[in-house]
């Protein structure tokens, strides 16, 4: 065996460059599809990486242990593919379009569109199961409402991002506080000072938008057109929010989420067969490849065709798989460890810190699409230099949520962007401009550490301590 060699500063640079470069000529110039950008890249880093002592074999391991610990989220996402589907299919979404449309405020929409997203995935825990769910009908409610789709998701991901991201539920909430060693709740009331004052901003902005958009684009016949068609096709009543209550309430009760999302998608199917009426057959190849039907109302069959299913998560599988195995690789290579280190020696004060750990952040989601890596990364480069100047770990943990477990949204590649592009059927270019949320938080955790507030210190007996221990 080959003894392995420590990367050059010149070197990672010209990794991470080459890497860069491949990415975008690939996807812009080539019009390649990113799964197989990411494919390639495997290949690109491995060849790479042969100077510095490695072998295709032991980079292969390396990316398929780190592949290895996406599996849980790629196992949610096929449940979540057939559960949107079975949600049509039983009448749970039509039910919440139905009275949606009818007891929503147009000028108020996208405030409570915020919120509600926001309450969900607070008690749940989870965003993507939020959008996925909650996301996917208010979606059509905007759309009856006249709202563009860009504006709608913008704020079914703020809200379901606040949730995820203050919710003791939440698996990257628990990530983050595990990575950095800190209290799961410290680290949570630690993240109010800068999610606080971001949702605050966001609910005033979305509000501001209600107002002007509903003023002028809001179609009442369009509205009741909708009602009637969902009227005539489905059964609405209270029965078909069967599904979406065991789900909430099993994550609520802390069960596993793919275990409460399947049992959601069995109660569905029950009452999609035996209560709407639809043929066995259909429903469950609605399951597997996503709910598709042609109605009478062509409004109506244009909202709810080719919806969900698990085929419609193969795509952002493949990402995932591909762009995990690269992150493995560059952590295993120590390429962006190399560059942080370097530049931090002449970080002098707090403010520098923190946007130092940003970056990295967003380097590191930027390069795989992946909120772990990134977390992962941070971890490892600024962790130490974060306690020498006195700074407690909860600080780094919160830059993790902030700007890796979010960012991941605003990255075309990032596994967040890609499930939502394929589950709300909204492209990038029209949500990010509106996902305010996920621009916010960064900017406030930035401003806390230029002026040091809600920056946890140790004392000098804890400084004491930690030295002991080292």
């Amino acid at each position: 065996m080959k003894e392995k060699r420590t990367p050059s500063l010149a070197y990672s640079l010209l990794t991470l460059f080459s890497l860069a470069i491949f990415l975008v000529v690939g996807m812009r110039a080539w019009g390649a599809p990113l799964n197989v950008i990411m494919f390639l890249a495997w290949m690109l880093l491995s060849l790479l990486a042969l100077r510095l002592g490695y072998t295709y074999s032991e980079l292969e391991k390396t990316a398929l242990s780190a592949v290895q610990n996406g599996l849980k989220s790629i196992v949610i996402m096929l449940a979540v593919g057939a559960l949107i589907a079975v949600f049509i299919a039983s009448g749970t979404v039509p039910t919440i379009i139905y009275y949606g449309i009818k007891i929503m405020n147009p000028r108020y929409y996208l405030l409570s569109s915020l919120i509600l997203c926001s309450v969900v995935s607070l008690c749940t825990g989870t965003s993507w199961g939020t959008m996925g769910t909650i996301g996917v009908a208010l979606l059509f409610i905007g759309s009856g409402l006249g709202f563009p789709a860009g504006i709608t998701a913008g704020a079914i991901i703020s809200g379901s991002w606040f949730g995820d991201k203050l919710s003791p539920l939440s698996d990257t909430t628990n990530f983050a506080s595990a990575v950095m060693g800190v209290d799961l709740m410290t680290h949570v009331k630690h993240m109010l000072y800068t999610t606080v004052p971001a949702y605050v901003v966001t609910a005033i902005i979305f509000l501001v938008l209600g107002f002007k958009v509903s003023s002028s684009q809001v179609d009442f016949a369009l509205i009741e057109e909708i009602s009637v068609a969902l009227k005539s096709n489905f059964k609405i009543s209270l029965i078909t929010l069967i599904p979406m209550i065991i789900v909430i309430t099993m994550l609520l009760m802390r069960k596993d989420p793919a275990q409460s999302i399947l049992s959601g998608v069995i109660v569905g199917i029950v009452i999609a067969i035996f209560y709407q009426g639809s043929e066995p057959a259909f429903v469950f190849n609605s399951c597997l490849k996503g709910y598709s039907r042609e109605f009478d109302n062509e409004l109506l069959t244009n909202l709810l065709k080719d919806l969900g299913g698990m085929n419609s998560m193969n795509s952002t599988i493949q990402l995932i798989i591909f762009t995990t195995g690269v992150g493995g690789i560059i952590r295993e290579l120590g390429i962006v460890k190399v560059i942080a280190s370097r530049f931090s020696q002449k970080i002098k004060t707090v403010g520098g810190l923190v946007a130092t750990a940003i970056c990295i952040s967003y380097l590191s989601i930027g390069l795989t699409g992946s909120h772990c890596f990134a977390a992962i990364m941070v971890q490892s480069t600024m962790l130490d230099l974060f306690k020498s100047k006195g700074l407690k770990p909860e600080n780094l943990s919160r830059i993790c949520e902030d700007c890796g477990t979010i960012g991941v949204t605003l990255i075309p590649w990032g596994v967040t962007a890609v499930f939502i592009m394929n589950t709300l059927k909204v492209p990038f270019a029209e949500y990010a401009p509106y996902a305010f949320f996920c621009y916010l938080c960064p900017i406030f955790s930035l401003l806390c550490g230029i002026t040091g507030i809600g920056m946890a210190k140790y004392t000098e007996e804890e400084l004491c301590e930690l030295e002991l221990e080292n």
